[in-house]
């Protein structure tokens, strides 16, 4: 396997080197040996004890002989006369010292030549801006480090040992099974281990096509594109014609996407940054993979959902977000946090015709079956999020868990803002309502809403 670590040096080659250097820079380098280079000079000052007269030199006193002796190719015998110790010890003495002076040069060459290795295949597989954003997070020096070339696969490399960060420079979409991919790099990185590569998506794909700029052309060659290379691969049977078509490569993929399935095979992810067009990303090992199996494509789609005594339910709805976007949820809230509707801020998982489904609710009409089957009633707070749940104080958990949530929320029967804190309001008094007035309470909140859509023009936030 090439791991690109570099052969080592002989010992000629490094004393020829080694004499050159100034004797106050060959100390300095000795006294920063790296920790098994130390257990050696440990073990070589322990050996210059069991010799006479060695007692009363300390580690940095003999370190200073023998590079003094070197420095000015001085005779061993004048060495000894002048510090007044035996042929044996000092001998020893400077055996050792090359020794651990050796490995620590070969150390520190092998790194420069890694480092030097690894840039020189980024740069050619990607560019500097590249090299510089996985620089940010990983030290490109370090030999814990794998680089997987474009056109090198997984299977490759048989051993993994000491390996704690891997850069895959293969864009994901030329991935055949993404998830899997994900799940193998997963088992190969420790805990907190940052695995980094790239991804395109399809808009940026697009664009940078010759096609992207002819009316009309475009909408035909890219929409029979869509169809085949992002609807295809998500359909049973269409999918295995697909993929012998393509060997899965090119995939079209959103950022969403992406970004979710990472999550969702156990990574947080770090950052992000788009560089000519390109996705490249961080992300930390945090757990195991989720193992989803059977994610949602389609457009119509299952939630899990908070109900009544916080028993999770399955929502139905029509999607408005890219696949796996569920994963995300904790991370576009703890980047952008919530906006004044009460939504997750800039939220980048929505389809373009996801606002218009939200706007006049009819991304909630699937809602229906989970109303024919018990889970919700016809006015309620809506079903929210494990994650959202959690967000919410605790008094209004507590009312929320006594009811079942509904289709119709009360913030629209009240013809309140939707933002936070008026949604919370707004459940939080017809909870207390509800809890005070059992039989009417519903019915009440059910024709202001009616009242407040069709009169008020009430819209979804």
């Amino acid at each position: 396997m090439n791991n690109f670590f570099t052969d080592t040096l002989e010992l000629d080659k490094f004393l020829e080197y080694d004499l050159v250097l100034k004797k106050d820079h060959i100390l300095k380098k000795a006294l920063q040996t790296p920790q098994r280079i130390k257990n050696k000079k440990a073990l070589f000052f322990d050996k210059g004890n069991r010799l006479n007269n060695t007692d009363k030199f300390s580690s940095l006193e003999r370190i200073r002989i023998v590079v003094d002796s070197l420095a000015m190719d001085a005779s061993i015998e004048e060495i000894c006369r002048k510090e007044n110790i035996s042929q044996r010890t000092y001998v020893s003495w400077r055996n050792d010292f090359l020794e651990a002076f050796k490995a620590y040069s070969e150390e520190l060459l092998n790194r420069e030549k890694l480092s030097l290795t690894t840039k020189e295949l980024i740069l050619k597989e990607s560019n500097v801006e590249a090299y510089n954003f996985f620089k940010t997070y990983i030290d490109l020096d370090s030999n814990k480090n794998l680089v997987i070339p474009k056109g090198e696969k997984l299977s490759t490399y048989s051993s993994f040992h000491g390996i704690e960060n891997i850069i895959v420079l293969k864009k994901v979409n030329n991935f055949r099974q993404i998830n899997k991919h994900f799940e193998e790099l997963n088992s190969k990185l420790p805990n907190n281990g940052i695995l980094m590569g790239c991804f395109e998506t399809f808009n940026a794909r697009a664009q940078r096509k010759v096609i992207y700029r002819i009316p009309v052309l475009k909408q035909i060659y890219f929409g029979f594109e869509f169809i085949f290379k992002r609807v295809f691969p998500k359909l049973r049977y269409l999918n295995k014609f697909y993929f012998l078509v393509t060997k899965g490569k090119n995939r079209l993929l959103s950022k969403a996407e992406s970004l979710g399935r990472l999550v969702s095979c156990g990574y947080d992810i770090l950052d992000y940054k788009i560089i000519d067009g390109i996705h490249y990303f961080a992300a930390k090992k945090v757990k195991e993979p989720a193992f989803d199996m059977s994610p949602s494509y389609g457009p119509l789609f299952k939630m899990k959902r908070v109900g009544k005594n916080g028993k999770i339910i399955g929502v139905y709805k029509f999607r408005t977000m890219h696949p796996y976007s569920e994963y995300l949820q904790d991370y576009i809230l703890k980047l952008n946090g919530y906006a004044i509707t009460g939504k997750p801020a800039n939220d980048f998982r929505l389809v373009p015709y996801g606002k218009l489904l939200r706007r006049y609710w009819l991304d909630e009409l699937p809602q229906l079956i989970n109303l024919l089957k018990g889970d919700l009633k016809l006015v309620g707070c809506r079903p929210v999020s494990q994650r959202y749940f959690e967000d919410i104080p605790k008094e209004i958990q507590e009312l929320r868990l006594t009811q079942k949530p509904g289709c119709i929320p009360p913030y629209v029967a009240l013809n309140r803002m939707g933002s936070v804190d008026s949604v919370l309001q707004a459940e939080r008094e017809y909870l207390l309502e509800k809890i005070a007035h059992p039989y009417t309470t519903d019915t009440k909140y059910f024709f202001k809403a009616i009242y407040n859509i069709i009169i008020k023009q009430k819209r979804s936030a």
